[in-house]
């Protein structure tokens, strides 16, 4: 809690800030992708479904305990993407914004299951740079764009893997989000990095695997409807995922 408005002294916040100090979550299930549309440009319409979902959470330390996961089972996320990865839009986040929702549980790992590729495979010791926006439209009011700028290297391919390529990345990303809505004008910046590698089945036709890490520093910030600053909070957050495809399809 980096700045608190003068409300905040009528309540416990002592309390509040001791559970929230660290929190830790772990989510497992199953991603279904379905593809709706095929767009002239070629581009892909493509529906991603969370489903058979389980967890735990743990609050400052304490034992993790079961999670809810029931507002998660069965929200999807629709993309158009391009053969490359390229996010041209996506609809479907309003379900998944918001407090008690779980968004944050999974937004980077829905973002994952559509990384841009580099245009070619990366040659050993000969690194391939790449930079591009990502464009999040929460819903009428909100967009989070995410600045990226990494470099993808040629990886060595799991034991077993006949004719798969492995391709890493490692980078940098800005974040910037505003809240228009009258009611809660807030804004969001942040800072991170990521790291991961990807797993491609013969001649790149299919994603078999994809671990990745995030490390982010965000500050979050509501203002009151004058435009003064009604309350600041920093965040920091480590998000590590991995995806595996059903029976190597």
């Amino acid at each position: 809690m980096d700045h608190l408005p003068a409300e905040a002294d009528d309540y416990d916040i002592g309390s509040l800030t001791s559970r929230i100090a660290t929190v830790e979550t772990r989510l497992e299930g199953r991603v279904e992708r379905l593809l709706a549309r095929v767009f002239r440009d070629f581009s892909s319409g493509l529906v991603t479904r969370l489903v058979d979902l389980d967890g735990t959470i743990a609050r400052a330390g304490g034992e993790p305990a079961p999670l809810d996961t029931d507002v998660l089972e069965g929200k999807s996320v629709s993309f158009r993407v391009l053969p490359s990865g390229e996010l041209l839009d996506s609809s479907g986040w309003a379900h998944l914004a918001g407090a008690g929702r779980g968004g944050d549980l999974v937004s980077e790992l829905l973002l994952q299951t559509v990384m841009r590729l580099p245009r070619d495979v990366p040659r050993v010791g000969r690194p391939v740079p790449s930079s591009y926006r990502v464009r999040v439209p929460v819903d009428a009011f909100v967009t989070r764009d995410q600045n990226w700028i990494v470099a993808f290297e040629k990886a060595e391919a799991p034991d077993g893997c006949r004719g798969c390529t492995a391709i890493s990345y490692r980078g940098e990303i800005t974040e910037t989000g505003k809240d228009k809505h009258p009611a809660r004008p807030m804004k969001i910046t942040g800072k991170g990095t990521v790291s991961g590698t990807m797993v491609l089945s013969r001649g790149a036709r299919a994603l078999l695997q994809h671990d990745f890490a995030f490390d982010w520093e965000r500050t979050v910030e509501s203002t009151r409807s004058n435009g003064t600053l009604r309350g600041r909070v920093k965040q920091t957050e480590r998000v590590v995922g991995s995806l595996r495809a059903e029976d190597g399809k």
